[in-house]
């Protein structure tokens, strides 16, 4: 079990039992991360149960690389029914920090907690010391007060992960909140909250074993010569709020390049962790409001997280409650909010109060967004419609512009936004070399086509004037990307695309299977990463399968979607190339402003994709000997 604790601690907080399963028995078939917490929850839900029911797991799961020196590898996933997604089904979502390789260190790869405690609790994990103690005094507090009094009882050493209120208050869009501002999404801090577990806190003194230290250390430092002198990386130069400073970079465990997560200090001296573009969630209100950027900008994900809900749902919501407000179908006087203020700091944490504590327009809001916009009728839900997917999902590095995601959203309730990236991520360096003619990027059309090729299946996948190679681009995405949150890697840093050390400037995409050899010491070969791969996302669609969706029926996208028009983004790759400039035939280029994805198009990618996949044509569901091969019959 090199690379592994070897034991999963699972708590049922109804009878307070504590037991411990064997890594072993998931970790060979299944790797770590999102494919263990896939086949647990498999195991362990009926799928039948609503999304905050006693009976459904909420799932914590390291990977085989956390708490090694294996480089950025440090995530921890939460899976199980999310409250958030429309309809309730099953998802993922993760987060950096430190507590992942803490809890290794303490004994344990993962954590299964069932069931609902009588009185608000925590967890209490130190090395072979595991317990239920006592939360009432922290119920009610935000995610900083209930933090600063957990250190306070154990000790700063401790990595805590908590609910604010609004996980309490099961709200649907509830966050976990962990140390260094690590957030994980998807509703699980309202599952969480329906377990009355307030919090976990963690220490630990342990190490976990390698099979080759001197080979991971090979790894890591040619990662670092490909990440080196005339690299661009595009997540790597925080986002700044204007009169703002960035005081220090925050690494989370074993990462050598850091990213945009840093130490940001406003004009008046307050001080927050932030990481990515939503840190800013707030600010187009604010400068409609106040005419410039002001603390409120700041202040807004600060709040966002002591009340423990997430920001991106914020946003939209905030969005949709903006339209309706325009547009008549709300007002002051039925909501008791004070529009002509929205954009103030005020505003927000009254909004974020009455969300919480379900208060009259709050009790509407907790819903999020996509179930509100329906309560409020057909102009109101028509809103939501036409900006998100029918899951009640944001859309970026969407199907109009990038069209091998139109697999990837039709397939997926909540895509990754791993699986976003890595088609974003060498497509905006790509528009970079091709609107700065070569001098702000390496990434000519030549060297994207040789990235294609090695990590997409061919170079037609980067031409954007037909719809060929984008299906199996599409499902190569998705295979490496379930195999990465199972590997609990970092988004910013794998795969590794492209490289400014060579000639050709294309990255390694076996260092993955790489590094997971030389911490386990088991042998990864191409054949088997791709159907360890497939196994993995297979197995995803069997539990959503089980949990209702219709197979084909269900692989669909927004009718929007296939509509021309301008739509508005607010993604990295339209922030550097707003004409939405992409590769053609040949070393021709084409704009996909404006355009939509064509619907015969659309359905012949879905053909391609399921004969990749091993699945029925008609039905979008896995055939027996599909199955078989895969190991999941």
């Amino acid at each position: 079990m090199l690379g592994w604790a070897g034991k999963i601690i699972s708590v049922d907080l109804t009878s307070g039992n504590i037991e411990f399963l064997d890594t072993k028995d998931y970790s060979d078939t299944y790797i770590g991360g999102l494919g263990i917490g896939q086949k647990l929850y498999w195991d362990m839900a009926s799928g039948k149960a609503d999304a905050l029911d006693p009976e459904n797991p909420l799932i914590l799961m390291t990977g085989p690389l956390a708490g090694t020196k294996a480089p950025s590898a440090p995530r921890l996933l939460a899976c199980g029914k999310s409250p958030c997604v429309y309809p309730e089904t099953f998802v993922s979502a993760n987060m950096g920090g430190h507590i992942a390789v803490v809890l290794k260190k303490s004994g344990y790869d993962g954590i299964i907690i069932k069931g609902r405690a009588e009185n608000p609790v925590y967890l209490s994990i130190e090395n072979e010391n595991v317990e239920i103690r006592d939360a009432r005094h922290l119920w009610g507090l935000g995610n900083f007060k209930t933090r600063e009094l957990l250190h306070g009882e154990t000790s700063n050493k401790h990595s805590i992960l908590s609910i604010g209120p609004a996980g309490e208050g099961l709200i649907r869009f509830a966050i976990l909140f962990s140390d260094e501002g690590s957030t994980a999404s998807m509703g699980f801090g309202a599952i969480m909250g329906s377990k009355k577990l307030k919090a976990i806190t963690v220490h630990g003194t342990g190490k976990v074993v390698a099979a080759d230290d001197e080979k991971i250390k090979a790894i890591r430092t040619r990662l670092k010569a490909m990440m080196g002198k005339g690299y661009f990386h595009l997540f790597n130069n925080p986002i700044i709020l204007p009169g703002s400073e960035v005081v220090k970079r925050v690494h989370c465990s074993g990462c050598p390049q850091g990213c945009w997560r840093s130490l940001h200090r406003s004009p008046v001296g307050t001080e927050d962790i932030r990481k990515c573009q939503i840190g800013n969630f707030y600010m187009m209100w604010d400068k409609k409001l106040h005419g410039k950027f002001t603390e409120a900008s700041f202040d807004a994900p600060m709040l966002a997280n002591d009340f423990g809900v997430c920001a991106l749902d914020m946003v939209f919501l905030l969005m949709w409650v903006d339209q309706c407000v325009q547009q008549g179908i709300i007002n002051q006087k039925e909501t008791g909010l004070d529009f002509s203020q929205m954009g103030s700091r005020d505003f927000l944490e009254e909004v974020l109060k009455k969300i919480c504590i379900r208060d009259g327009f709050g009790e509407i809001l907790s819903q999020g967004v996509l179930r509100a916009s329906k309560i409020f009728g057909e102009k109101s839900a028509s809103i939501t419609a036409n900006m998100l997917t029918e899951s009640g999902r944001a859309i970026a590095y969407g199907p109009k512009v990038f069209t091998m995601s139109a697999v990837i959203y039709a397939t997926e309730p909540r895509p990754f936004i791993t699986e976003l990236h890595e088609i974003c991520e060498p497509l905006t360096k790509w528009a970079l070399w091709y609107l700065s003619k070569g001098e702000k990027s390496y990434v000519s059309t030549e060297v994207l086509k040789n990235i294609a090729k090695a990590f997409w299946g061919s170079e037609h996948a980067v031409d954007f004037s037909t719809y060929e190679g984008k299906a199996l681009a599409a499902f190569k995405v998705q295979n490496r990307q379930y195999l990465k949150e199972s590997l609990n890697l970092c988004d910013f840093a794998w795969p590794v695309y492209d490289v400014a050390d060579s000639a050709d400037h294309v990255g390694d995409p076996t260092l993955e299977a790489q590094i997971f050899s030389a911490v386990t010491g088991k042998v990864f070969g191409e054949e088997e990463y791709d159907l360890t791969g497939n196994r993995l996302f297979t197995l995803n669609r069997l539990i959503l399968v089980r949990e209702g969706r219709k197979g084909r029926k269900s692989d669909v996208l927004p009718d929007f979607m296939f509509i021309e028009r301008e739509e508005m983004i607010a993604d990295v790759f339209g922030m550097y190339n707003p004409e939405l400039f992409l590769p053609g035939k040949g070393a021709e280029v084409t704009s996909r402003k404006g355009k939509a994805v064509d619907k015969k198009a659309f359905e012949k990618m879905m053909d391609e994709y399921y004969a990749l996949r091993g699945w029925n044509l008609e039905t979008g569901l896995p055939e027996k000997e599909t199955l078989k091969k895969l190991g999941l019959d």
